[in-house]
């Protein structure tokens, strides 16, 4: 047991002289250059409203779909909301989008999906319409 204790003495000694050395010197050490954050949600809004605007007939169902296979991890099996599903899951790819990130844009569209739902005979694509407006504000 004392050679324990005393190797974990010598190994906090040699952390307290590294961390004091890293503080003299830290003005001089070089950080490496932080990549520009991108944020997910805009990114992937953005892809939505690309959806939107080409094809034919847009439908709030398939984008909810596509955001609920994107949270699962799985793949639709109809094709737009897989297509749809691909180029939203390929955000998470991007340089500077961390997966903490990605999964917290999922879980925000969801959720303001799921606001805008309601009626669908009343407000048909309600979450595409709110999309829209919003894209016309930025």
């Amino acid at each position: 047991m004392a050679k324990r204790n005393d190797l974990k003495k010598r190994l906090k000694a040699a952390d307290r002289r590294r961390n004091r050395r890293r503080a003299v010197q830290g003005s001089t050490v070089k950080a490496a250059p932080s990549q520009p954050q991108i944020r997910p949600a805009d990114v992937i809004a953005e892809l939505l409203m690309i959806y939107a605007r080409d094809e034919k007939s847009p439908a709030d169902i398939v984008v909810t779909t596509a955001l609920k296979a994107c949270e699962r991890g799985d793949l639709p099996s109809k094709e737009p909301a897989r297509s749809l599903t691909l180029k939203i899951e390929a955000v998470a790819g991007l340089p500077g989008v961390t997966a903490r990130a990605y999964r917290g844009a999922i879980k925000e569209l969801l959720e303001a999906a799921s606001l805008h739902q309601g009626s669908q005979k009343e407000r048909p694509d309600a979450f595409l319409a709110y999309l829209s407006i919003l894209g016309e504000d930025a």
